[in-house]
């Protein structure tokens, strides 16, 4: 079985001797690491480049998530770091996002091909397989999270906080939202562990900063790796997933105009 992982540079070595892959796709190349863990082939995408030399607003998402289809693979995890918008999700700890809302201008976040179902924009059962690991590691993971998706490369001011937390959003990120609509549109299963790095804008005194950021992230490096890793296990041959389904559906809605388009 084939396992995605979407994350930062501190997942390279997740399995010893990872082999990088160039995978040449329509919209340009993405650079996936191949290696294996307990029987099931695993490739990590590094979402802003081998040397992370992307920021949010310039990741090939196109490529990134094409690449990962042209593999074979049908089920990603994914990490985000993100700002909490409250306090109930403090820095350096985790949450499962359940539902996005984007609110980004300067985006192409479609394959422009068909019309796909997003009620449930992350799989279902990707997350039980996430908080059944987390369970059996002792660690702690709140179950749910609506995450709202903004351009940067600016971090957000202390009004588009406020106005993002009155909507009901819990974090603040610049990746996700453009990621999860890519991901159901080619059927592949998606699940997302966020990090809460620091506390947005106008939530704190203590404004956001990269090195925090940066810091935060390789301090909980190996948690997390336990975390996917234990995840990769809990995760069945042939596993269902919403996403799935709603892929073929949007195939077959569109096949005849997809056909013409072929030929």
């Amino acid at each position: 079985m084939k396992v995605g992982i979407i994350g930062g540079t501190g997942f390279y070595d997740l399995v010893d001797e990872m082999e990088e892959l160039r995978v040449n796709t329509e919209y340009g190349e993405g650079i996936v690491y191949k290696g294996s863990y307990k029987d099931k082939d695993i490739y990590f995408l590094p979402r802003h480049g081998k040397h992370h030399d992307s920021l949010a607003h310039q990741i090939n998402y196109r490529a990134n998530m094409k690449a990962l289809k042209q593999l074979g693979i049908h089920h990603v995890l994914a990490m985000c770091a993100v700002g909490s918008l409250t306090t109930e999700i403090p820095v350096g700890s985790l949450a499962l996002l359940d539902q996005f809302m984007d609110v980004t201008t300067n985006r192409v976040n479609t394959f422009d091909q068909y019309s796909v179902e997003m009620t449930e924009p992350y799989c279902p059962n990707l997350r039980q397989n996430v908080i059944e690991a987390a369970g059996e590691l002792g660690l702690t993971i709140r179950p749910t999270a609506n995450y709202i998706c903004v351009d940067g490369p600016r971090y957000e001011t202390a009004l588009e906080i406020n106005v993002y937390k009155n909507w009901g959003m819990h974090v603040v990120g610049m990746t996700n939202g453009t990621e999860a609509a890519l991901a159901r549109e080619l059927g592949i299963a998606y699940a997302v562990v966020c990090l809460s790095t620091d506390l947005a804008a106008g939530t704190t005194e203590v404004p956001p900063d990269l090195d925090t950021h940066k810091n935060v992230v390789k301090d909980n490096q190996q948690k997390l790796k336990d975390l996917f890793l234990k995840s990769i296990e809990m995760i069945q041959e042939d596993q269902p997933s919403i996403a799935h389904d709603a892929y073929q559906r949007a195939l077959s809605a569109r096949k005849d105009k997809l056909a013409a388009s072929a030929n």
